[in-house]
Parts: structure tokens; C-alpha cells; sequence
């Protein structure tokens, strides 16, 4: 397309004064080229145009002026050759985003000039990328504030963003970042109210008076389910019965039983207290525990007393529970398998050092397990296979992973990766001390909290660090996963934290009376964990139905 100027053989206007009144915008920056003694402007309502727009010319010369042609990016729209000079512009047609307008003039004695700026058509109201919380997503009241916010974009700049709850304004925006904490009390929020219904409303105008507007509801929750009180601290994860029934021991010399609905199903008092988590055998539904007494208890289902072991020394980890043989190593060093059935022993093996970690079973029967003689141990039908050193005390439990590597964290900080033959696969340094069980995650990625105040993410394959989060107090306990693979974490802050497995986000957290050292329990649709203020908590992760 020919885009200059062809002002054939037009007769000029006589009369080239400006009728154009003298408050009329005229943009700055504009680029202009003058030849002779003619100037020329262009005069436009604003930096910002929508719908049929007048744009127009200012010119000054000694000569006549045969006319101005006008141009949205090098596109003629007209010749005016009568003052004041305008043509009027469909910016509809050309789309949003910015465009170069441009102006030609000339004299009858061969003076021209011109002059161009850009400007920004604005035709569509604002478009929102995203807005929080999600349409459908669950809200929990003690999660709270209410978090709002707006993800916008518009060709132009946006004249205000206000946001509703139940219709009452609860902010508004004057620009950038669009988003806030509601307090619920101000939008009558309270744990009487519970559940409740919110009706969200984001609002956005341009300067233009375009606007947008997205509306939907959520409901607030309240996480915490229920609690129940007992009369000792808490250590010991609790255990999952075949019935739904949850089994957990305490300082107290206790071992109780809670339904799902945080009732008492029953109680047994025991020669000492109980810092670690029970063993329960999933064929027969019988319980195992070991208490400070040095005692290792066997109950059935109901609370009745099946059979009792004692040793001279306690159990230094939780116990486990494999093809009828219940797996336990002691503080003395000692790891034993003893019959689930009769609780005689069935084999025994004396490791280095004393026992603080719990045994984990894999699939073809090996034990593995670690000392504080700075080592892992593989033993299998009561026969050490291979032994692995590290470099600091062992309080870790191991996990084992699909192909049979086997993860463990260490005093020194470091967590290590072992081949199944006792082989190293990999270490990495993650600092503070590691005490609970490294998580195989549902996405293959090894999940480890230590007291350096952070939940790491590594690479199974490689052991490199994928992430790592910040969270509050020391991590005793160990990381669970859901279905979804967010993953769950207590600490001595007395918060249980929830992560997605993705980039470390911290979703949300709940905060109880104490330290949590115990590893929460997932099950139908909550998390349980017991606390040292002597609690045990069912918080929902999901909400209810209905």
C-alpha cells in the first residue's frame, strides 16, 4: 500500500484559522518533521481511545494549506482540507494495544510537515487472568483471614478494583497489587456461624468505564473437627485399627482408643509411658506397644491383654509388624523379632550402639535400621546382610523406596541414598539433625524435615534438592502425603503445615496448644495427631460432605 501522502490537484481552503479550543489535548512526546515555515500538531482527547475517536490537526503556516491527511499505522483514513482539521476513527477496527497515529500537511509554496504519537485503543473491559479464592475451592476458618485477590490485564490503566463480600465493599485498589486480608469478623464470620456461605464479588473499571465484573460463592469451614483431652503428653503417632478406630499411647502410661468421631472406645493402663507409635497387624488387628517399663505389650482389638515380653532395656523406635513377627530393636542395641501370636522370640541380632530409630520392613522381608554407632543395617530372617556408615548418629527411621533403595537421615544433617546391595547412591547436606522418616512421595520425590527448621524436597534418583521450605520450629515428626500429594508436617511450634509438592508452597497451617512431635495420621478425609499439651486433634483436610 502507497502510504504517502497524494494530494493531486486539490483547491486549498482560504480560511486556515483554528477553531479548535485551546483546552484541546495535545499529547507530548510527539515526533515531528518540518520543512519551511509550516507546523503542524496533533490534537487527540487523550492517550487512551475507545470507539469513534476524533483526532486532529493543529497547523500553522505563511501560505495556505492545502489539507492534512491523517493515518492510524501508515493506514490513510481521510484528507480534511477544510479547518478545523479532524476525521473521525473507528479504533474498534484496528484492535487493542497501542498504534501510531500520524499527520500530514503541506503549503502551496512546497512548506510541509507532519507529526506522529502513539496512543492505546481500548475497546474490551478489563480481562481477569485470576481471581482467589477459586470458584469451588474450600475455605477453612482457621486459615483465616479471608485472602482476596485479582490477577487483571487491560491495554490500559485500570481506574479502580474494588472487591465484595455478601455485598458489603471490603477494599478497594487505586492500583497494583490487587489484593488483601478481610478480617472475619468484619464480613460476621465466626466459628457459631459455621459452615457458611460467602458471596464474592471482583469488580474492575478501566478509565474508559469499561468494567468487569466475576461473582460466585464459596463456604468457611472450620477445620479443627474435634478434640480430645488426656491426662499426659503426647509423643507416639497414633496407629490406624482395621475398624477406622485410632490406638496411640502417652506419658500418662496409657494406651487409648478413639473412634472416628473423637470418642472413647477404650483404655488400658500400662507399667510406663508410651513415646512411640504401635504396631498393629492388619490380619489379625491385634496392637503392639512398647512402653518405658521396658515392656512390650500385645493387645487385642478391645483393649484386652493378649501376651507381655519385657526386656532390660525399652524400645528405643515404634515397632513394626511383618508375616506374624513383631520387629523391635531396643536401647541396648538389641533388634529382636518376636512372635506376634505368642510373643516369644523368634530371632535376634546384636547391632553397635544404642537403638533410637524404628524398624521398616520391605517388601521381601528385610529390616532395615539405624544405630547411634553412626550406621544403617540390613538384617533379614534374623541374619545381618550389610552394614552402612554415616556420619552422625542414626535417630532416623528409613524408608524404602520402589526399587528398593532405601533413604535415611542422620544427626550429621545429611540424608543418604542406599542402593539395596548396602551400596551409597547418593548424599546430600540439608543440615540441623534429621529425625523422622524420609517420605517417598506419591511423585517420586524423597520429602525430609529436620530441626534446621525446613522441609526438603530431593530427587530419588540423584539426591539433588528440588526445594526447600521455611517453616516454623524444629521437625521431630515425619512428612505424610494425601492423594493429591500435599504433604503434611508437624513441629514444636505446635503447627501441623500443609505443602504442595510442587514448588514447597505452605498451603496452610493449623496451630495446636504445643509441640507436635508425632506424625499425622490421613484418614478419611482429616489429619490426627496428639500434642504435648496433652490433646489429640482431628483437623479436616478436606471438607465435610453435605
Amino acid at each position: 500500500m502507497d502510504t504517502t501522502p497524494d494530494w493531486g490537484n486539490v483547491d486549498p481552503a482560504k480560511d486556515t484559522v483554528d477553531t479548535r479550543a485551546e483546552d484541546t489535548f495535545v499529547p507530548t512526546g510527539v515526533d515531528t518533521i518540518t520543512s519551511g515555515e509550516v507546523t503542524i500538531e496533533i490534537v487527540i482527547p487523550g492517550n487512551v481511545l475507545s470507539g469513534w475517536a476524533e483526532i486532529g490537526a493543529k497547523v500553522g503556516a505563511e501560505s495556505p494549506v492545502i489539507g492534512v491527511e491523517f493515518y492510524v499505522d501508515q493506514v490513510r483514513m481521510d484528507t480534511d482540507i477544510i479547518p478545523p482539521y479532524n476525521v473521525a476513527v473507528n479504533t474498534a477496527q484496528f484492535g487493542d494495544g497501542s498504534h501510531l497515529l500520524t499527520v500530514y500537511t503541506a503549503d502551496e509554496v512546497g512548506g510541509f510537515a507532519s507529526a506522529a504519537v502513539s496512543v492505546v485503543f481500548d475497546n474490551t473491559p478489563p480481562a481477569f487472568k485470576s481471581t482467589f479464592p477459586a470458584e469451588g475451592v474450600p475455605l477453612f476458618f482457621e486459615d483465616g483471614p479471608l485472602h482476596m485477590a485479582l490477577e487483571v490485564e487491560d491495554v490500559g490503566p485500570l481506574k479502580a478494583v474494588e472487591f465484595r463480600v455478601n455485598g458489603l465493599l471490603v477494599a478497594d485498589f487505586p492500583a497494583p497489587p490487587y489484593e488483601g486480608d478481610i478480617p472475619w469478623d468484619s464480613i460476621y464470620v465466626d466459628v457459631q456461624t459455621l459452615p457458611k456461605n460467602l458471596y464474592l464479588q471482583f469488580h474492575a473499571v478501566d478509565f474508559l468505564g469499561l468494567a468487569t465484573e466475576v461473582a460466585y460463592n464459596v463456604v468457611v469451614h472450620r477445620r479443627q473437627d474435634w478434640v480430645y483431652s488426656t491426662l499426659g503428653e503426647i509423643w507416639a503417632t497414633a496407629a490406624l485399627l482395621p475398624d477406622g478406630n485410632l490406638v496411640f499411647g502417652n506419658l500418662d502410661s496409657k494406651v487409648l482408643c478413639l473412634t472416628p468421631a473423637g470418642g472413647l472406645a477404650w483404655q488400658v493402663a500400662l507399667g510406663g509411658g508410651v513415646t512411640v507409635a504401635p504396631a498393629v497387624d492388619p490380619a489379625t488387628g491385634r496392637i503392639f506397644v512398647g512402653s518405658l517399663d521396658g515392656k512390650v505389650y500385645a493387645l487385642n482389638n478391645g483393649g484386652g491383654q493378649v501376651w507381655t515380653q519385657e526386656f532390660s532395656s525399652p524400645a528405643g523406635g515404634a515397632l513394626s509388624v511383618s508375616g506374624g513377627i513383631v520387629i523391635l530393636g531396643t536401647y541396648d542395641g538389641m533388634l529382636r523379632g518376636l512372635s506376634a501370636s505368642s510373643g516369644g522370640e523368634s530371632w535376634s541380632v546384636q547391632l553397635p550402639g544404642y537403638i533410637s530409630s524404628s524398624p521398616t520392613v520391605a517388601p521381601d522381608g528385610t529390616v532395615y535400621i539405624g544405630t547411634q554407632a553412626k550406621s544403617l543395617h540390613a538384617v533379614k530372617s534374623g541374619q545381618l546382610q550389610w552394614s552402612f556408615p554415616t556420619g552422625g548418629e542414626i535417630w532416623s527411621t528409613p524408608a524404602v523406596g520402589p526399587d528398593g533403595s532405601v533413604y535415611i537421615g542422620s544427626n550429621d544433617g545429611w540424608l543418604y541414598g542406599v542402593n539395596p546391595g548396602g551400596g551409597q547412591k547418593w548424599v546430600n547436606e540439608l543440615k540441623g539433625q534429621i529425625w523422622g522418616r524420609p517420605l517417598v512421595g506419591p511423585d517420586g520425590g524423597i520429602y525430609v524435615g529436620s530441626t534446621s527448621k525446613y522441609l526438603s524436597k530431593l530427587d530419588a534418583v540423584d539426591g539433588t534438592l528440588l526445594w526447600t521450605t521455611k517453616l516454623e520450629g524444629l521437625s521431630y515428626s515425619s512428612p505424610v502425603a494425601d492423594a493429591d500429594g500435599v504433604v503434611y508436617i508437624g513441629s514444636t511450634s505446635g503447627e501441623i503445615f500443609a505443602v504442595e509438592p510442587v514448588a514447597g508452597a505452605i498451603l496452610w497451617r493449623y496451630k495446636a496448644g504445643d509441640a507436635i512431635h508425632a506424625t499425622p495420621v490421613l484418614t478419611g478425609g482429616r489429619a490426627i495427631f496428639g500434642s504435648t499439651d496433652r490433646n489429640v486433634y482431628s483437623i479436616r483436610i478436606v471438607p465435610p460432605e453435605g
